[in-house]
C-alpha cells in the first residue's frame, strides 16, 4: 500500500510568487543554493500522492500527526565541515518512514579520508533505520557510509537526471556534439570564487566573444542579489571582490553594465529548463545549472572540482573536463575538440540507474508518476536492445 500524505522537506521546484519577493527571501526559500529546485521538481515530479513541502524547521510532532511518510530530496548533506544534528533530531522525532535520495559526500577529492561530526554519524544512523534504501550520488559517497555503518545504499545518481522523457537522451546529446561546429550561444553555470580564479577569467573571455551569454547564479547570496539588480544590498567590497575575480580590466560602471546584461537567477526549474533550451551549450562547475540544460536537451560539459562533482559526472557518464585541465588559453572550440562523450554508454547507464531508482521507490512504499513509468519502460526496452 502507497504512502498517501508525504511531507516533503523542501520545496516543489518553484518558489510561488517570486517576483514579489526580496532576495534574502528567494535564497532562504530555494536552501541557500537555487541548484536545489533542479532535484526538489526531479523527486516531486516522480512521486504521487497529496504532497507538503516544508522547510528543516518543521515540528516533528505535526508530521508525525499528519503524514504518512517524509521525502526528502538530497545533497551535499554529508559534508565534514556540517553538523547534521538538526535533521537527525526532525527525522528521528517524526519517526516516520523515510524516503531519500540524492545524497553525497562533500570532499576536496574522492581519496581524502573524512571525519564527520557528531550530529552527521547520528544523521547516517537515523536515515538508515526509517529508510528502506538511501538513494545515493555514487561509489565514493557509497563507501564512505558503509564505513561508518549504512548499510541499506543504492547507487542512483541524481533524480534530476531523470526529468526528461526522453530514452534516447544520450544519443540526442551525442549528435548535437558533432553538429556543434560553432557555438554563439553559451550558459555558464560557475562558481565565482578565487579558488577557480583562471577558469573563471577564461569563461570571461569566452563570453565576450559570443552574440549572448549569460552567467546563471546559484550562490552566494551575493550574486543572487546582484543578479536579481539589487546592488545597494550588497557590500561594495564583495562587488569589487567578484569585479577582480571576473574582468578587472573593465571599469566599475562597466562592470555593474554588464552584470545586468549577463547574470541570471531562476526561480523555477521548468523557467529554468525552458530558457536554457534556446541556448547552443552550457559548461561550467555548478552540477545542477548544467543538468537542468542537459535535461532540456541542450549539451552540457561539466567542469568538476571536488568529490560531489566529479562522482556525479563520472558515475552518469556525463560530458566533462577536469576544471584544473582548462588553463587561461583554452578557448571553446579545444572544449568541443577535447570533449569525449558515449551517447550510447549513458542511455544504458541511465536505464541502470533509473531501474535502480523506480525500485528504491516502489520499496519505500511511495506512487511512482506515470511520466517516470513510462520513461522506465522505454528505457528498459532501449537498454535491452542496445544490449543485445
Amino acid at each position: 500500500m502507497s504512502h498517501k500524505r508525504i511531507a516533503v522537506i523542501g520545496r516543489s521546484g518553484e518558489i510561488d510568487n517570486s517576483f514579489e519577493k526580496s532576495s534574502e527571501q528567494l535564497f532562504r526559500e530555494c536552501g541557500l543554493n537555487t541548484g536545489n529546485l533542479a532535484f526538489w521538481y526531479a523527486m516531486s515530479r516522480h512521486i504521487g500522492g497529496d504532497k507538503s513541502y516544508f522547510g528543516w524547521a518543521v515540528d516533528p510532532e505535526y508530521l508525525k500527526a499528519n503524514f504518512d511518510a517524509i521525502m526528502f530530496p538530497a545533497a551535499n548533506q554529508l559534508n565534514p565541515d556540517w553538523d547534521m544534528g538538526v535533521l537527525a533530531d526532525l527525522f528521528e522525532k517524526a519517526d516516520l518512514p523515510l524516503i531519500i535520495c540524492g545524497l553525497g559526500v562533500q570532499a576536496k577529492d574522492i581519496s581524502q579520508k573524512l571525519k564527520f561530526k557528531k550530529g552527521s554519524l547520528r544523521f547516517m544512523k537515523v536515515i538508515s533505520e526509517r529508510a528502506k534504501k538511501i538513494g545515493v550520488r555514487g561509489e565514493f559517497t557509497a563507501d564512505v557510509m558503509s564505513e561508518n555503518g549504512v548499510s541499506n545504499l543504492e547507487i542512483i545518481g541524481c533524480p534530476s537526471n531523470f526529468i526528461a522523457n526522453e530514452p534516447n537522451l544520450g544519443k540526442l546529446q551525442e549528435l548535437q556534439f558533432r553538429n556543434l561546429t560553432e557555438v554563439h550561444n553559451i550558459a555558464l553555470n560557475l562558481d565565482i570564487t578565487p579558488s577557480h580564479l583562471e577558469l573563471m577569467r577564461t569563461a570571461y573571455k569566452w563570453g565576450k566573444t559570443l552574440k549572448n551569454t549569460i552567467y546563471v547564479n546559484q550562490a552566494p547570496e551575493a550574486l543572487v542579489k546582484m543578479a536579481n539588480g539589487d546592488f545597494s544590498l550588497v557590500e561594495q567590497g564583495t562587488i569589487n571582490h567578484i569585479h577582480n575575480i571576473l574582468c578587472p580590466e573593465i571599469s566599475q560602471e562597466g562592470f555593474k553594465a554588464f552584470v545586468k546584461c549577463h547574470f541570471k537567477v531562476f526561480y523555477s526549474a521548468t523557467e529554468w529548463m525552458n530558457q536554457l533550451k534556446t541556448f547552443d551549450l552550457a559548461v561550467g562547475t555548478r552540477m545542477h545549472g548544467n543538468m537542468l540544460a542537459w535535461q532540456a536537451k541542450t549539451p552540457c560539459v561539466l567542469f568538476p572540482h571536488d568529490s560531489r562533482t566529479h562522482e556525479l559526472a563520472s558515475l552518469m557518464k556525463l560530458p566533462y573536463i577536469m576544471s584544473s585541465d582548462i588553463g587561461n588559453d583554452y578557448t571553446i572550440q579545444q572544449l568541443l575538440n577535447n570533449v569525449t562523450f558515449d551517447g550510447a554508454g549513458y542511455d544504458v547507464r541511465r536505464a541502470l540507474l533509473l531501474d535502480r531508482y523506480i525500485n528504491l521507490l516502489n520499496e519505500s512504499g511511495v506512487q511512482v508518476s506515470e511520466s517516470l513509468k513510462s520513461l522506465h519502460s522505454q528505457m528498459n526496452i532501449t537498454s535491452q536492445y542496445d544490449a543485445a
